[in-house]
């Protein structure tokens, strides 16, 4: 995106009568591809699993909350907990975590702008985002995301604003949309951010010319990737599951309230049940595992063989390093929505003032699932190396 996207971008954002459009103009398309009915039974399997994860996430993720609400069911009890829970300092949230927190609040019928008597998280996101402006060219997510925002804006937009404005909102987004479908085309759109992609994708008031985007056929390939367990992950659940039932992000503020849904409104649950993951634990796998640094501070390329049972996640494999070599391969984790990340190794420590953290890879490719969710398998060469972003 140019300079003058951006300032566009940040300009719509810092108007109030921006933020009201978003929220009382809104008219957005449903998907155009549907899933087929005898493979329904795929999105009921992931929307329950989702449902059954709300227990074990601490925090609540407010993605999870949002992607049952729009997919029709809501679990009570996660809704009670994403509200009594304590709430994550604004100040230390970025723009997207605050976006997500409202959208959270407004697809439960709750007022972002008065989450407490002096937290307004509407002024919160308006200030965050023009502080972050300047990455949005530098993020794959973000451009999905500012491609929503700004199709929100397009349809909200009156024709006397239309007139003057209009012509570079389809600019900004047909820069982005061409972005998105080369990272879709190229396999770039991994299961981090291939939801969000598609929710894009369907949202932008453009054509696709002939053979530049086929919704059924990257449906049909999501589809299969969740037969295959790809999307195991709630949160990459949680942003796939939207798409799947004809909506995106934008479809929230359309959400009936009439009814009273909101903190006292009791609302069945679907059936939920739990998944487990089979370990086939009659022989153990060898796994090599290489941590590199040559990034910052003292340069270094450690490398050890361990044994885990097979069917361990990853997480087991730098366990059993640790334990093998804790001088070479103490590690530390963080809990996030998208479950443990790795944010130390051999005391280098992820920051993100530098923008450095911990990537993992599987030879060159880089793993798509966290070190609590992949499964390496037998003589797989796992590298962790110190990076940029």
């Amino acid at each position: 995106l140019t300079r003058r996207h951006l300032w566009l971008l940040g300009w719509l954002l810092s108007k109030e009568w921006g933020i009201t459009m978003v929220l009382t103009w809104l008219l957005v398309r449903p998907s155009a591809s549907f899933v087929p009915a005898d493979q329904q039974s795929l999105v009921t399997e992931l929307q329950r699993r989702m449902e059954s994860s709300v227990v074990l996430q601490s925090p609540p993720n407010p993605s999870i909350l949002i992607a049952l609400n729009l997919a029709g069911t809501q679990d009570v009890s996660y809704t009670f907990c994403l509200f009594s829970a304590p709430s994550p300092c604004p100040a230390e949230m970025t723009s997207g975590e605050v976006a997500l927190y409202v959208l959270a609040l407004l697809s439960s019928c709750e007022d972002p702008k008065c989450v407490t008597a002096d937290i307004n998280l509407v002024e919160v996101l308006k200030l965050k985002t023009k502080e972050e402006l300047t990455y949005l060219s530098k993020r794959g997510n973000t451009g999905a995301m500012a491609t929503l925002a700004l199709t929100c804006v397009h349809n909200g937009l009156v024709k006397a604003e239309q007139s003057r404005i209009l012509e570079s909102i389809h600019e900004a987004l047909d820069k982005l949309r061409e972005q998105i479908l080369r990272a879709v085309e190229t396999n770039t759109a991994n299961i981090y951010s291939i939801g969000l992609a598609l929710q894009a994708l369907n949202v932008t008031p453009v054509s696709y010319p002939s053979g530049d985007w086929s919704c059924s056929q990257t449906l049909a390939k999501v589809l299969t990737e969740i037969s295959q367990g790809a999307f195991d992950n709630p949160m990459a659940a949680a942003q796939i599951l939207p798409s799947l039932v004809g909506k995106t992000y934008l479809n929230v503020i359309r959400l009936s309230c009439l009814t009273g849904k909101g903190k006292d409104h009791a609302v069945v649950p679907s059936p939920t049940s739990h998944f487990p993951s089979p370990l086939e634990q009659c022989n153990n796998v060898m796994v090599e595992y290489t941590i590199i640094n040559h990034l910052r501070g003292q340069n270094f390329t450690h490398t050890i063989r361990v044994s885990v049972p097979k069917g361990s996640v990853l997480l087991s494999v730098l366990q059993a390093a640790q334990q093998n070599n804790p001088q070479d391969f103490s590690y530390k984790t963080k809990q996030t929505s998208w479950g443990l990340m790795v944010v130390s190794i051999n005391s280098c420590a992820a920051n993100s003032n530098d923008k450095t953290y911990w990537q993992f890879f599987n030879g060159t490719k880089p793993l798509e699932q966290g070190v609590d969710s992949y499964v390496p398998s037998n003589n797989e060469h796992i590298e962790a190396i110190f990076s940029t972003y």
